[in-house]
């Protein structure tokens, strides 16, 4: 199956054939209409319990469209973010929407340059070289010692439509000072290049991810991956650039073609191990006809690539329950019969841990030969949007091996924005973020409140994460709405997080809102915004709407000194504190006053307390929220 891309009048379309099909389990489509109990409606702005600061805009939401993307790095040493988007070029002055500009903060998000650059500004008419760009992926090049935001580089990594590819082809790549004072950026032409995937950039090195297809309107995918790298010269602010290509082959079905999903770039701390994701359908890996996620590795720094290496998603376990994803799907099913599961090509996500070991973020469905209760076999190719899980699939061993955790079970799938002059369809855009040693990592997903959606569509989607301890395998408390209330809309996570010190970290997500859908349209310029928010925050939504507040769990947990915990309220209100002992006798008590809006945290001194086990209460306006505290 090829990617449809459709380029006209500064405007570019993906479409997906026909061939995955859907099926979806008949449920309303009716609007998201829900309200606050104050009146004010979930798909507001109005509910953030963070600030997000306004930063750029693009002339249209094609550019961050269509999937998870490497369009927002954040660089913890230089405590900066940056985000590239397409130029809204008419408030720019740039000269076409195919310019690309760049917003950055050097505080930590607190505040940002906006509408920056501009990167890439080609003077021309038609689909010619350079090319305009279209969908960029951005990345932070640094030299070791340098602590000023400004001596660093940004890096671009986009497709031109340069006409050598029908109306494709060309793939830019280069780098510009931060301080806007150098830039040097190239096209190349040689690659087949069509929307190109990933990038990963670290220090001075950078990756860039295409998939060679050299005519998309008549030529299937050549099962040839192209890696770019560049080095950093920072004496000249010059990438040295090289091409290397990996080997990664789809099977070629004879009535559907080779299915190419999209596909990732990820390195290891060290920079010479590295690996390319792809969600496609390869029969050597399984052999039904399924979309599945698999690998190649270099250990070489991208130089040369083994072959694939990937699991049977048929035959993982998810490590949580001790149960097959096929018996998890049986029971939520309620006693379906499982065929072969299947992945989907509409976004993944890769990263690579402390002890270099890849982590893929997949959307897993029960797939061909599944029988519904009462229903007909499934064809090849067919998922079930309704029953999804988000699934973390990694390898300890290099691929003898492959592990899972379910993240989350998803409940709203897909949503088609602006269908008159799209349409635009966006599913929930799994990311990971990993902390800057790689012990932690988040997992990320866009989804709307299905207690107050009903159906597949996912229209005004809540920004979700799930935290996951990588030494103890362990995800670590529940899945937390990250102070967003249905307005996460087009949202990118970035691939690291910033240490906060006190057991969370700080995650940097950039999205779009949308306030009327009645006045919205996919061609009319809209804006960015940033939210940086910390990871535990703890905000429920069944909790915020019952109790106006949410209690976190204390970390650390176990303790045998100080502990703390975090409170999150979006009224201000009076609060206490209390811990009892398994037999209920009250150990503490503490009235901690009227608290205002926002994230408290509270550290309890567990150091005379004895070893065992113990329960805090929070309690507020006649409501309770009481989790278990150890002590060791």
């Amino acid at each position: 199956m090829k990617k449809l891309l459709l380029a006209f009048a500064g405007l570019t379309v993906i479409v997906a054939t026909a061939q995955e099909a859907r099926i979806d389990l008949g449920r309303s489509a009716a609007m998201y209409s829900a309200t606050h109990a104050d009146g004010i409606p979930l798909n507001t702005s109005t509910n953030k319990q963070s600030s997000a600061v306004a930063i750029g805009t693009a002339p249209n939401v094609y550019g961050a469209g269509f999937g998870p993307k490497s369009n927002l790095v954040a660089n913890e040493d230089l405590n900066t973010i940056a985000f590239i988007h397409r130029s809204d070029y008419n408030s720019n002055g740039d000269y076409s929407s195919g310019s690309l500009r760049f917003d950055y903060s050097t505080d930590g998000g607190s505040t940002w340059t906006s509408n920056a650059g501009p990167l890439w500004n080609p003077n021309q008419s038609g689909y010619a070289y350079p090319g305009f760009a279209r969908y960029p992926r951005i990345g932070i090049l640094n030299a070791v010692n340098n602590t000023n935001p400004l001596n660093a580089s940004v890096t671009a990594w986009a497709p031109t439509l340069a006409g050598t590819n029908d109306s494709w082809g060309g793939a830019l790549v280069g780098s510009q000072k931060m301080d806007n004072t150098v830039s040097n950026f190239v096209v190349d032409t040689t690659g087949g290049h069509l929307t190109l995937d990933n990038s990963y950039t670290a220090d001075g090195n950078f990756w860039g991810l295409s998939f060679h297809q050299p005519n998309y309107l008549t030529d299937e995918y050549t099962d040839t991956a192209i890696v770019w790298k560049g080095v950093m010269d920072f004496t000249t602010d010059s990438m040295a650039l090289t091409e290397y290509r990996a080997y990664m082959p789809v099977s070629n079905d004879p009535t559907n073609g080779k299915i190419v999903g999209d596909g990732n770039i990820f390195f290891a701390e060290n920079g010479t191990t590295g690996f390319i994701s792809l969600e496609a359908y390869d029969s050597t890996i399984a052999p039904n006809k399924v979309i599945h996620p698999y690998l190649v590795k270099t250990t070489d720094g991208g130089m040369t690539w083994s072959s694939n290496m990937g699991p049977n998603v048929d035959n993982l376990i998810d490590n949580g329950s001790g149960d097959s994803l096929k018996t998890i799907f049986s029971t939520i099913t309620g006693g379906w019969n499982i065929g072969s599961l299947t992945s989907s090509t509409r976004g993944h996500d890769l990263a690579v841990d402390a002890n270099g070991n890849p982590h893929m973020f997949v959307h897993v469905f029960p797939g061909v030969g599944t029988t519904p209760t009462g229903g007909t076999i499934a064809g090849d190719f067919v998922y079930y949007p309704g029953i999804n899980l988000l699934v973390d699939i990694f390898t300890n061993d290099g691929g003898l091996t492959w592990e899972c955790n379910v993240v989350s079970r998803v409940f709203t799938w897909e949503y088609e924005f602006d269908p008159t002059n799209g349409p635009v369809a966006e599913c929930t855009r799994p990311h990971i973020s990993l902390s800057s040693d790689r012990e932690m990592m988040f997992f990320s997903w866009f989804e709307s409140d299905t207690s107050f959606v009903t159906g597949t569509e996912n229209n005004f989607p809540d920004w979700r994460c799930q935290g996951y301890n990588v030494q103890g395998d362990s995800l670590e408390g529940p899945a937390t709405v990250m102070g967003t209330y249905g307005d996460a809309t087009w949202g990118n996570v970035a691939d690291f997080a910033f240490d906060n010190g006190d057991g969370t970290h700080q995650l940097h997500m950039t999205y779009s809102p949308i306030e009327d859908f009645g006045t919205f349209s996919v061609l009319s310029p809209i804006d960015f915004y940033y939210l940086g928010a910390p990871y535990p925050n703890n905000i429920g939504i069944q909790e915020l709407e019952e109790q106006s507040f949410t209690v976190g769990q204390n970390y650390p947990n176990p303790t045998n000194s100080l502990t703390k915990i975090a409170i999150e309220s979006i009224e201000a209100a009076n609060f206490t504190l209390s811990i009892v002992d398994i037999t209920g006798r009250t150990i503490k008590i503490t009235n901690l006053g009227r608290l205002d809006v926002g994230r408290h945290v509270y550290t309890v001194d567990a150091t005379n307390f004895a070893p065992g086990i113990y329960f805090y209460t929070v309690e507020s306006a006649g409501h309770k929220n009481t989790k278990k505290l150890i002590v060791k």
